[in-house]
């Protein structure tokens, strides 16, 4: 049994959290919310506050919550919204604290995002960005080199697809819209469940590690899949013209298949939800 602490246990995080205690594992979990401490405990989760502020990190007992044999960091990078996101900040200076202080933690599994892919009208992979200049999203990539440069003994970065299934419907976001490019594109979505499910998996295997996409290995056009999703939930059908197709790019997980990885959902069209 390890001691496994999360940093962000959201909507990922939470549900992985409860499944690695499922597996044996200690837990501890971080929460930008007080109020959230009965619902961790009840779930078997130790819980601390723990918030990124400015670049720096404030919370309680983060000595504590990062005494761990292994870290998982769970935040988005926020950089949809914000483009001048300090997500990297954030990261270098959780490592430089882990260092400084020299925390015992074994191996550490980052949860990136195939945001750091350019779109190249063409099939990327893990090694299709070597560089700062190859990258989609510079603050992404700059967290990871964060992450993989560090002295923790095991590091892990995830590059995961859109993130959906249970409530995260992604039809809701198109439903009736008309004149929507990209049809023709592939999607590079991933079902919660395989992320959980890959994390255990990778956490399990022996020293894997560098850098890992998850996303399910079959891709459906953006037009068959949200006309689909539309069609399971009652809801209008997008229009998405031919001539309004833009840059793509398709996310290869033929690392993560080759492992062993057995997938749940290879196919987005086959996702289940929860509503």
């Amino acid at each position: 049994m390890s001691t496994i602490s999360i940093i962000g246990c959201g909507w990922l995080g939470f549900p992985l959290a409860k499944r690695l205690i499922q597996e044996g594992h200690s837990i501890k979990g971080s929460t930008t919310r007080s109020e959230r401490f009965l619902e961790f405990e009840n779930a078997g989760i130790k819980p601390f506050l723990l918030k990124a502020k400015n670049g720096t990190w404030e919370g309680t007992d983060i000595s504590n919550l990062l005494q761990c044999d292994i870290l998982i960091i769970s935040i988005p990078p926020g950089t949809r919204k914000n483009p001048d996101s300090l997500h990297a900040v954030e990261i270098e200076s959780l490592m430089l604290l882990i260092q400084k202080e020299m925390y015992p933690i074994k191996k550490i599994i980052f949860t990136s995002t195939t945001s750091v892919y350019k779109s190249t009208n063409s099939i990327v992979d893990e090694d299709s960005v070597k560089h700062e200049d190859d990258a989609g999203n510079k603050i992404v990539y700059q967290a990871e080199r964060h992450i993989l440069s560090s002295e923790i003994p095991e590091r892990l970065v995830l590059r995961l697809g859109g993130l959906t299934g249970y409530e995260r419907i992604l039809a809701r976001f198109f439903a009736g819209k008309e004149e929507l490019a990209g049809g023709n594109e592939p999607v590079n979505l991933v079902h919660r469940d395989d992320v959980i499910s890959s994390i255990v998996f990778l956490l399990n295997a022996k020293k894997v590690s560098g850098t890992i996409n998850v996303c399910s290995p079959i891709h459906p056009t953006k037009r068959d899949f949200y006309t689909f999703l539309c069609a399971k939930f009652e809801l209008m059908p997008p229009r998405f013209p031919e001539k309004l197709d833009g840059e793509w790019k398709q996310i290869s997980s033929d690392k993560l298949t080759q492992l062993g990885y057995k997938w749940i959902f290879e196919n987005p069209l086959d996702f289940t939800y929860s509503s």
